[in-house]
């Protein structure tokens, strides 16, 4: 079969192809997007161009064939969907945003042997706007003592890199206890509001292994039985949790030339790399 000789062009991080007679477009952020670009070059027959551009189509690709679209309806293992979770995963595949960690959190969350568990970890999500892992996890925070050790128990180190884990039958499932056992996490604006001298530490957890939201604070805790510290969120020259700061750790390649320091940040506000202890630009 010979090659196909596509007109296209490229321009500002989207690619526009005529197929058929007809241009289709897929900007930089499309599923398939790399594949369109390598189809182009290999000449790939029209029909399979055609499916690269059907973002419908992708979606097969990321999760196998446990999440499908029918319809505009995300059905998971033939089980129909609706929720803000599966909305917002529909409209971004029509805008063809790349929806892989969502499906991927997706297929982590009904691993989540609690249908209730399930259920408040969306509330806690909608109201924090959490950020979620290529693999499909959410990141959230930990305030731990000066020394790492959690506040309640001193037996949990969170230092970066060490994973905290308990048997889950040993986490409250109740929503209605507020406070009660299990590895805690929250949003920053909750979590830091316990920080005090000690630590504001970031923590990647896989929605399977949530287990309650307690309902006060506006869904803005929850209750664990695993999570792994990832990060930590520095702090300015006086002390006080910087919030609004991102932090980046262990470059190796790069040391402060005023205090020697090797962590940076980014600051939010001007996009501006940092030195995290004297805060001097890099």
């Amino acid at each position: 079969m010979s090659k196909v000789q596509y007109t296209y062009i490229t321009k500002d991080g989207s690619v526009t192809v005529y197929v058929k007679g007809n241009a289709q477009t897929a900007i930089a952020s499309h599923p398939n997007y790399d594949k369109i670009i390598k189809a182009v070059k290999e000449g790939l027959p029209e029909d399979d161009m055609l499916k690269l551009f059907n973002t419908k189509e992708a979606i097969t690709e990321y999760c196998g064939k446990e999440i499908e679209i029918k319809d505009g309806v995300l059905f998971y293992r033939g089980k129909e969907l609706r929720n803000s979770l599966t909305t917002k995963i529909l409209r971004m595949m029509d805008e063809q945003f790349n929806i892989e960690p969502m499906t991927k959190f997706l297929t982590n969350l009904r691993q989540n042997p609690s249908k209730t568990a399930q259920e408040e970890l969306m509330l806690f999500m909608e109201a924090n706007e959490m950020p979620l892992t290529p693999d499909g996890y959410f990141l959230s925070y930990k305030a731990v003592n000066d020394d790492f050790l959690d506040y309640h128990s001193r037996t949990f180190s969170n230092k970066i890199g060490d994973i905290c884990e308990m048997d889950r039958l040993d986490v409250d499932d109740n929503r209605q206890k507020t406070c009660s056992n299990g590895l805690h996490i929250g949003a920053k604006n909750y979590a830091g509001g316990f920080g005090g001298s000690g630590h504001l530490m970031i923590v990647k957890v896989n929605p399977r292994d949530v287990v309650s939201i307690p309902y006060d604070y506006n869904n803005m805790k929850g209750r664990v039985c695993r999570y792994e510290v990832i990060g930590e969120v520095p702090k300015q020259k006086d002390g006080k949790d910087a919030y609004n700061q991102t932090a980046v750790y262990d470059d190796a390649q790069w040391k402060c030339k005023i205090c020697g320091c090797t962590d940076t940040y980014i600051d939010d506000f001007t996009d501006e790399e940092r030195c995290a202890d004297c805060d001097s630009l890099v």
